[in-house]
């Protein structure tokens, strides 16, 4: 029951550390295939007087993917009922190109602004509609998730690491007798202190296997496929065996630092 416990006193702030962790990883996939499908989707209106090619704006514009040209009869089709054709034909010598224009990467708002800028100083070009509005808000929506997330999780890790090496101070207050007569007998650093650097890494192995466990009951809820349905995110956010690898990576990582922080301060002190 003690050795359970033992267990269990660094295991729960090492599930809270890759918990966190592992939802920084979750929203950051999903906010990157949001931001690839609204990339898709969204395209900037271009007025011009004169024909555009891909090439001209490429060079002035790295993010520009495709340039389609939009046909105007629909809007001739709504002019045709109020005007005669001779006029109609006047309108239609003196309508300006449309285009759509899209994008490889969904732009901040600053870069945003400065392509519309870039945009105005092409030869020819009269309008440009980027709908900054609705982008804005879109975009600091998916920024505000994101630094929330990431501020959330910063301070449930560094809770957790605390909580993990006064749990290993106290590991080592159980073994100290034991560690004072390898001391005595000459054991090197690392063989004296091997047992807190086993119950580190084990506890560690068996923590990265639980989060994955959970993530990939979570993916098998109706719940949560709903809700990744409804974000429009086909592609899936569980990535299981690359993320095994990195919680377990990860988990050692601080684990064994910590144990080494319990080693330096009892040293110093």
């Amino acid at each position: 029951m003690n050795t359970l416990k033992r267990h269990f006193s660094l295991i729960i702030p090492l599930l809270a550390l890759l918990f966190s962790l592992e939802s920084i990883v979750l929203v950051n996939r999903a906010i990157s295939i949001k931001e690839d499908k609204l990339s898709q989707s969204y395209s900037i209106l271009l007025a011009s007087q004169q024909k555009l090619n891909l090439d001209f704006i490429t060079k002035n514009i790295k993010e520009a993917n495709n340039l389609i040209p939009i046909n105007p009869d629909f809007l001739l089709e709504r002019l045709k009922q109020n005007m005669t054709e001779a006029n109609l034909n006047n309108v239609k010598k003196d309508l300006p190109f449309f285009y759509s224009l899209k994008l490889s990467s969904f732009p901040d708002q600053k870069r945003l602004e400065a392509i519309t800028q870039m945009l105005l100083k092409v030869p020819g070009i009269q309008k440009v509609e980027s709908f900054s509005k609705t982008h804005n808000q879109v975009y600091r929506l998916l920024f505000l998730i994101k630094i929330n997330v990431w501020i959330f999780a910063s301070l449930i890790g560094v809770l957790s690491i605390l909580l993990m090496i006064r749990q290993i101070q106290i590991w080592r207050f159980e073994h100290s007798k034991r560690m004072e007569i390898m001391s005595f007998l000459g054991a090197p650093g690392w063989i004296k202190n091997g047992v807190l650097f086993k119950l580190a890494i084990i506890d560690s192995i068996i923590t990265s296997i639980g989060i994955v466990a959970g993530m990939f009951y979570l993916s098998l809820r109706e719940d949560v496929k709903e809700m990744i349905d409804a974000l429009e995110i086909q592609e899936s956010i569980f990535k299981f065996g690359s993320d095994f690898l990195m919680l377990l990576a990860f988990s050692i990582v601080i684990s064994v630092f910590s144990v080494l922080v319990v080693i330096a301060c009892q040293r110093r002190s």
